[in-house]
């Protein structure tokens, strides 16, 4: 189709375009409007996409009215895809495709045209040139990109080397700051923030920021894992977020904050690959958001940030280190000037808390003997704070430090400082030197609640290492001064052993020497008795004193006295050595030292004999050395013979003040013995203080019987099995002794040809001595001392023990006279019926004879010694009865005179009264001199009662007479009167108030014939018939006998009954009887009705109960005494027999009863039986009485 003259124009216009100057962009837009004005378009579009359906760009021109909306032209984009290169006719719409040029595919869409035919020829040829026009537009946008990209990356490279130069190691927060600003300069950002994670929780916190209030970054820390910058510190990866709202990874944990379009949070990276923290940026609108380019060069800039950081880290670690190092090296110049191991100390402590910067510092150094940390040296802490002297090297942080030989960091105190501790972070540092912990150093900051900072941690274990070499030299200098000391010292001990006088001296000597030159925590040293063969603990210090007892019986095994009679050289004895495994050298030797520690023991050696060994003991795992047997055993070997000297002259001397001694206790000890048994025992006594035995005797002889019997023998050991009986005939010891008259001595009774048939049983007796003793030229018995040790009495031994027998001899036949006398006296004591006490002048109890302990209930063994007041708290009686006994007492002993008092009252506790009669007077020696008294009382309680029970009885009798009058004046004419009015009574049983009048005459009449019976039956002896009877069934007999009649009383009925109650020997008639009469009085005291309780039991003693409470109207306190006497009653009718009759029934059965009653509350009857049988009877014993004091009055007076 030809083109139209405007569609030339139009194209004339778009060539004159094309060689114009303007953007491309311009050009498009003019050509655009040259084509609609000659198509006569109202709007003419073109539409170009990059082939994604959201990449498209549009161009518009419209004749001024409304231009295509984006709806329309994406629209026109999807067809101008779908369609091809063919233009399309639609409604009022043309779409002429353009031509594909690098990717872009277009098309014109014009709207509002006349012929849509000259509208397609046009735009086809417009379409071209609009391709180019579009290609360019597309390349000038390209180059802006790049110019735009390449602006930014110099930004960035000019921000990382002002970031790199502005590295300082004093000053970090200036970089950090610089960090911040420079990416929001380079972003274009409107808020940023740096944060780094705390080296002690990880959490970040914000060092820096820009563009943000301080209310966000003050106190600001985000845990990893939360919020944004959590996230990425935990996942490492870097994110971009367009909207948080609606982003589900924060929807619920990141509030979304208004004006913000886009924010970006990358992770900052140290050396070894970890997040160390986070670099965070946000944009605010009308900016626009941030894309995948923007996290890109935001991760550049982050990595150089990163490294910036590290190194500004490495720079000031090795500007501290060239300080710290100075410092160290000016420290232990100072340190290692000095070997006094306090100044190396003091100067250590100084470093620590000066230099590093702790406030308080412990030194602690090992001491290998007991594998403790001791403290040596402190500062920092207050002067009431108990720093722990030792420390295992097993215990705690302090040992987990010394056995790894690295710094130990804790959180808390460590539980070995207790109470010392504060709250706050510790240090431990080990002290190593040659690979070995020497010791440790305890530090901390709690004092001003700082943390313990990673930097003083290396600080610290830089300048321990090298502090432990000076330590190291200084202990080696003191250790060799402290060598030097003790070989003077060993020369001069040396010397003062050999001057020393005395065993004892001589032995405490070397032992103190001992312990000085060796470091132990005991020593001791053993001797050998080469005469008895016998080993003993001489003497010892510190650890062994404390475990003398259990060393001294130790060592008296003769497996032990050949261990050290056989040892030649020094041993060292370590816990796990064959002699401590078992056995009784084993015993020994554990004893001397503990299970876990180590033993040394260097023999004594004299004249190429051991008399002993000395021993040292070490209660840790330290061994021995070999330089310090060499110094023990110089000075034992110097010992050795000094020791031997001063032990046998000390024997001898010991043995002439032993025999004095002897001599002059054993006149003390005889003239002090109370009896024959005491004296011989101190006979004894003497003996052993004299002399070594294993046996003692004491033989008394019996010239009748030819017989010698034991009274009294001593064993050192455990006793052993003797015969207490032998015969004199000849051939035995004693019988030589007591045929010769004179004293024996066998040095070996096994080897003696005079005693072959000498039995000794399975004793294996070797040395033995036999002394007689003798009395006016009459032998009357044998001090016989054996031993097991063979050649161990001399005839020095038999003369001195001969002038102890001779005297004790003399004092035996005394005492065996008085101890007949004792005997006799004491018989009378105990055989006679009165109770008898004796005291002395100070008020002790001196005798307590049988017939007392038996009315008081007291041991003698347990009164006798004590003073008569604590006698007194003992007795179960009234207050007012022991003031009655200490008045008396009192006055005997103030005014001489003879306190006697008859029928005295005691109120015993729990029991029934007793009666006494009591004398108490002086008790004089010869000279008139009081030297106590004599107290003689007698139980007449059982007298009384049989008196009471006999009056008693009379006033039965009495009563009995009085019924028997009673019954036979009343009932003759009572049967008169009863027999007329019932005959009366049928005459005129018509006649109502005769009949009436008559029936309460036979009425009345009744009355008194009861009253009569119960008289008689009052005054009758009871006869029993005891039987087993449960009283659970008594009481529901009678319960259901009287129900009818306690329920018109309206009374109700409890019962609680205890099953488990024993029967008892009783007359159930007689119980039943019991309980009626109970019941009665009480149904009686209920008119208007009431409760009646009644219960079963056991009761004190064995017994059995049974209780009846009424709630009736009660007894009163003055009635309670007087209801139980006959003819008594509180009511209006009755006998007043009913109670009376009870208790002589409950009486009978050996029983009580009792009564408490409040007015207005009721009344509890109470009645106690005994469960076997009844006692005796009382009136029985009454007659016997009677018959016994009638009898002694014939006699006296016939």
């Amino acid at each position: 189709m030809p083109l139209s003259s405007s569609n030339v124009s139009a194209l004339q216009r778009i060539a004159e375009l094309a060689g114009s100057p303007e953007p491309a962009d311009e050009r498009l837009r003019q050509v655009l409007a040259a084509a609609r004005e000659a198509l006569g378009l109202s709007a003419l579009c073109a539409v170009v996409t990059g082939g994604a359906p959201g990449d498209v760009k549009s161009w518009h021109s419209t004749n001024g009215g409304k231009p295509m909306s984006p709806s329309e032209i994406k629209a026109a984009a999807k067809e101008a895809l779908s369609s091809g290169t063919k233009p399309i006719l639609s409604d009022d719409r043309v779409f002429v495709p353009m031509p594909r040029i690098n990717g872009y595919r277009g098309a014109l869409v014009g709207r509002g045209g006349d012929s849509a035919e000259a509208e397609v020829a046009l735009l086809q040829v417009v379409s071209t040139y609009a391709s180019m026009l579009v290609e360019n537009t597309g390349l000038a946008d390209a180059l802006d990109g790049s110019n735009k990209l390449a602006r930014r990356r110099m930004e960035e490279i000019a921000a990382i080397y002002e970031i790199g130069r502005a590295i300082d190691a004093h000053e970090s927060t200036r970089l950090l700051n610089l960090i911040v600003a420079k990416a929001a300069a380079v972003m274009d950002g409107q808020a940023c923030s740096l944060m780094l994670r705390n080296a002690h929780d990880g959490a970040l916190v914000i060092v820096a920021s820009y563009g943000l209030a301080d209310d966000i970054v003050k106190g600001a820390r985000i845990a990893v894992g939360e919020g944004i910058a959590g996230k990425v510190a935990a996942t490492g990866e870097p994110m971009l977020i367009l909207d948080v709202g609606s982003d589900p990874r924060f929807r619920e944990c990141v509030v979304p904050r208004s004006g913000v379009c886009a924010s970006m949070c990358v992770p900052l990276r140290g050396q070894d690959g970890g997040v160390i923290g986070v670099l965070s940026i946000r944009r605010h609108v009308p900016k626009p958001p941030f894309d995948s380019d923007d996290l890109k060069l935001f991760g550049v800039f982050a990595t150089h940030a990163s490294l910036a950081i590290a190194n500004t880290d490495l720079y000031a670690q090795l500007h501290q280190k060239i300080q710290e190092m100075s410092t160290i090296s000016d420290v232990l110049r100072a340190i290692n000037s000095t070997l006094d191991i306090e100044e190396v100390l003091d100067q250590i402590l100084d470093s620590i808390t000066a230099v590093v910067g702790f406030d308080r510092c412990s030194v602690y150094l090992l001491d290998a003997r007991t594998s403790e940390f001791v403290l040596q040296a402190q500062r920092g802490y207050e002067r009431l704070e108990q720093v722990p002297s030792r420390i295992s090297v097993d215990e705690g942080v302090v040992g987990l430090a010394a056995r790894e030989r690295i710094p130990i960091f804790s959180k808390q105190a460590p539980t070995e400082f207790g109470d010392a501790s504060l709250e706050g972070e510790y240090l431990v540092a080990p002290v190593v030197v040659r690979d070995e912990s020497i010791g440790v150093v305890v530090v901390d900051n709690c004092l001003q609640g700082r943390p313990v900072e990673p930097a003083s941690v290396d600080l610290l274990a830089t300048f321990v290492s090298q502090a432990g070499i000076a330590v190291e030299n200084a202990r080696l200098y003191e250790a060799m001064e402290e060598k030097y000391a003790e070989l003077n010292v060993l020369y001069e001990q040396s010397k003062s052993i050999s001057a020393t006088g005395g065993l004892d001296n001589a032995s405490e000597m070397l032992v103190t020497t001992a312990s000085r030159i060796v470091k132990c925590d005991g020593a001791g040293l053993l001797l050998l008795d080469t005469k008895r063969g016998k080993l003993k603990l001489q003497t010892s210090t510190a650890a062994m004193s404390r475990a003398t007892d259990e060393i001294m019986s130790a060592v008296r095994n003769d497996e032990c006295v050949e261990f050290v009679r056989n040892k030649r050289n020094p041993a060292a004895l370590a816990p796990d050595s064959p002699e401590r495994a078992s056995g009784p050298v084993a015993e020994m030797l554990n004893a001397l030292a503990p299970a876990d520690g180590n033993l040394m023991l260097v023999p004594l050696i004299a004249e190429d004999m051991s008399i002993g060994a000395l021993v040292l003991g070490r209660s840790r795992a330290e061994a021995f050395l070999p330089g310090e047997f060499k110094l023990v055993s110089i000075v034992a070997s110097h010992a050795a013979t000094v020791l031997k000297n001063a032990a046998a002259y000390e024997q001898k001397m010991q043995q002439r003040v032993l025999e004095l001694t002897a001599l002059y206790e054993f006149s003390k000890r005889i003239s002090s013995a109370a009896n024959l048994e005491q004296a011989l025992d101190s006979i004894l006594a003497i003996v052993a203080d004299l002399v070594d035995y294993d046996e003692s005797f004491i033989y008394a002889v019996d010239h009748e019987t030819g017989t010698a019997s034991v009274r009294a023998s001593r064993f050192r050991g455990k006793p052993e099995p003797i015969r207490q009986q032998e015969t004199l005939d000849g051939s035995s010891v004693m019988s030589w002794a007591i045929k010769e008259r004179m004293a024996l001595v066998s040095p070996d009774v096994r080897q003696d040809p005079r005693f072959e048939d000498f039995n000794t049983g399975d004793r294996p007796v070797r040395s033995l001595m036999a002394i007689p003793l003798i009395v006016q030229d009459e032998v009357v018995g044998v001090l016989n001392v054996c031993s097991y040790t063979p050649n161990l009495y001399t005839e020095d031994n038999v003369r001195v023990l001969s002038i102890t027998a001779s005297q004790g001899a003399a004092i035996y036949k005394e005492l065996e006279a008085l101890s007949a006398l004792t005997s006799y006296t004491d018989n009378i004591l105990s055989s006679i019926a009165a109770g008898v006490v004796t005291l002395d002048s100070d008020g002790f109890v001196l005798t307590w004879n049988a017939a007392a302990e038996r009315i008081v209930r007291l041991r003698a063994n347990r009164i006798e010694g004590l003073h008569y007041e604590r006698v007194l708290e003992r007795l179960k009686i009234a207050e007012p009865d022991k003031n009655t006994l200490r008045n008396a007492v009192k006055s005997v002993t103030e005014t001489g005179e003879t306190y006697q008092a008859y029928k005295l009252v005691f109120h015993r506790e729990g029991r029934d009264e007793a009666y006494i009669n009591l004398s108490i007077s002086q008790l004089l020696n010869s000279a008139g001199e009081q030297l106590g008294l004599v107290l003689i009382f007698e139980d007449i309680t059982r007298e009384i009662k049989m008196e009471n029970e006999f009056r008693r009885m009379g006033e039965l009798a009495a009563i009995g007479q009085l019924a028997a009058s009673i019954a036979h004046e009343l009932r003759n004419p009572l049967s008169s009167i009863k027999g007329a009015a019932q005959f009366l009574q049928k005459e005129y049983e018509d006649h109502g108030p005769i009949a009436e009048f008559l029936g309460i005459i036979i009425d009345e009449v009744n009355g008194l014939n009861k009253l009569t019976t119960e008289f008689l039956d009052f005054a009758r002896p009871m006869q029993l018939e005891l039987k087993p009877t449960s009283i659970n069934n008594v009481v529901d007999k009678t319960l259901q006998l009287m129900s009818v009649h306690i329920t018109d009383n309206n009374v109700v009925v409890r019962e609680d009954l205890d099953h488990a109650v024993p029967d008892i020997q009783a007359d159930e008639g007689q119980l039943e009887q019991v309980l009626r009469n109970i019941f009665i009085n009480s149904l009686q005291a209920m008119p208007g009705g009431g409760v009646l309780s009644v219960s079963t039991g056991r009761g004190p003693s064995g017994s059995v109960c049974m209780s009846v409470t009424d709630t009736g109207s009660g007894i009163a306190k003055d009635n309670l005494d007087r209801i139980f006497q006959p003819f008594v009653t509180t009511k209006t009718k009755g006998t007043g027999l009913g109670l009376s009759v009870v208790q002589k029934i409950v009486e009978n059965h050996g029983g009580r009863i009792e009564v408490t009653s409040e007015v207005g509350k009721g009344a509890t009857f109470t009645v106690f039986l005994p469960q076997s049988g009844i006692p005796a009877s009382m009136t029985s014993e009454v007659d016997q009485t009677l018959e016994r004091r009638v009898s002694g009055e014939l006699r006296g007076n016939g």
